[in-house]
């Protein structure tokens, strides 16, 4: 049995083949060689809490794996990180399970990984300045990811606390040697990529506060009273889904504004798989506000521990 925890799993997994690997697992949904089941949710409200149980198999895969995640919306109040999880490797053939990883670390990678694929497929080549909502786990790893699929020469960071900003600066700084500062209204304007990595069930910042032409990538929210990104954002940008039937359920970002009568499904533009594929377009022009709209898919963390395993494997022989 193998056992990882968090530190291993960072030292072993670098970001950019954690990017490919994103790659390959989203043209597995597109090509339905991958099945996984919309993910069970259940909310534990006298807690302030979530469950989520996600499985995953691919069909190229040797693994199957099964994510167990808490979600506890009132612990970085108490100091304690927002989410917990564990991701449980099974061997295919078998049935047994060969690993339990640390979900942490899984989750942060790999959620970052998409966003670093979808910046490098739909932000403009020339992006310099980036932003992040949010000074957690994923934060950090979405500024990672992003500064693995573009050239960028700052990040704005925006946070409910000036104190938790100042620190996530230091820690931009000290972990990439990229200039960091705190964000406010007008300097959004700047911003050629956005990430929004929180819990929040209202909009982060106003459309207004938007340059045309830039990208956002939205991974905080997955449930539908969740959104971080204002309406009249949602209906002037151009909008790829990692999964458009998750989304439906889960991405309060778009449900919102169908219940509120100003957007319908079928505008989104499509699947993250499908712009790899090239069976849709990526960015059309540099004045086009892109975003990708992700409610995290089990394919992700498969694909992340068939990284881990292969390493693991040919450690051992």
């Amino acid at each position: 049995m193998i056992i990882l925890n968090k530190k291993q799993i960072y030292k072993m997994v670098a970001m950019n083949e954690a990017i490919e690997a994103m790659k390959t697992a989203f043209v597995q949904l597109i090509n339905g060689e991958a099945i996984i089941p919309i993910r069970l949710s259940t909310d534990v409200p006298k807690k302030n809490a979530t469950s989520l149980v996600m499985p995953a198999y691919s069909l190229k895969s040797p693994y199957y794996t099964v994510k167990i995640v808490s979600v506890n919306y009132s612990n970085p109040q108490k100091g304690l990180p927002l989410l917990h999880s564990s991701v449980q490797v099974f061997d295919a053939s078998k049935g047994n399970m060969v690993a339990t990883l640390d979900g942490e670390s899984v989750t942060a990678i790999r959620t970052g990984a998409v966003s670093g694929l979808a910046t490098g497929m739909l932000a403009k080549k020339d992006a310099k300045v980036g932003a992040v909502f949010g000074t957690g786990v994923q934060a950090k790893s979405q500024v990672e990811a992003i500064l693995a699929a573009r050239n960028l020469e700052k990040i704005l960071v925006f946070s409910r606390t000036k104190k938790s900003a100042e620190l996530f600066c230091n820690v931009i700084y000290d972990t990439f040697s990229i200039k960091a500062s705190i964000g406010d209204k007008d300097s959004l304007k700047e911003a050629d990529v956005i990430c929004t990595a929180t819990p929040s069930k209202k909009p982060l910042f106003d459309h207004g506060d938007l340059s045309m032409g830039v990208h956002i990538n939205a991974i905080g929210s997955f449930k539908p009273y969740m959104q971080e990104i204002p309406v009249e954002t949602i209906i002037n940008s151009k909008v790829i889904v990692d999964k458009i039937e998750s989304c439906k359920v889960e991405a309060g970002d778009l449900i919102i504004p169908i219940k509120e009568g100003k957007w319908s499904f079928d505008m989104v533009h499509g699947e993250l798989g499908q712009v790899i594929l090239g069976e849709v377009s990526g960015r059309d022009s540099d004045g086009e506000i892109t975003l990708f709209k992700s409610v995290g898919n089990a394919i992700q963390d498969l694909a992340l521990a068939n990284i881990i395993m292969k390493k693991m494997n040919n450690d051992r022989s």
